[in-house]
């Protein structure tokens, strides 16, 4: 498992192509994977900027762990290929929603066009 991780452009990249994150929540990788069984509030703040995930939607996207420990990473592992054998049409679907949201520039861009010209008006 990673110790560190200062970006975490990689799982940004794979989750575009379907693949389904297991991290260690660290650094950048804690900042865009958010867990399917723990982190639903934090995923709808993050994402959408909502403190209510029920009204949004579920935007978690992956499998994460804390500690650097074998028994953190087996665990999630487990969860994810336990979900991915038991319930293939969530699963399928999972994928989908990661594949859908959208980590690129265009939105932090955006605000950052409003809040200049905010900033001008002011």
């Amino acid at each position: 498992p990673s110790m560190f991780d200062p970006c975490g452009l990689t799982q940004m990249i794979s989750m575009r192509y379907g693949a389904v994150p297991v991290v260690r929540a660290t650094g950048g990788l804690r900042d865009t994977i958010f867990d399917v069984d723990n982190e639903k509030d934090r995923a709808a703040w993050e994402v959408d900027g909502s403190t209510d995930w029920k009204v949004t939607g579920d935007a978690t996207n992956g499998f994460s762990f804390e500690g650097t420990d074998a028994g953190g990473l087996e665990y999630a592992l487990d969860r994810a290929l336990d979900t991915y054998y038991n319930d293939r049409i969530w699963f399928r679907k999972f994928q989908e929603r990661i594949m859908r949201q959208d980590w690129s520039w265009n939105r932090p861009a955006l605000d950052y066009v409003e809040l200049y010209y905010s900033a001008i008006r002011s």
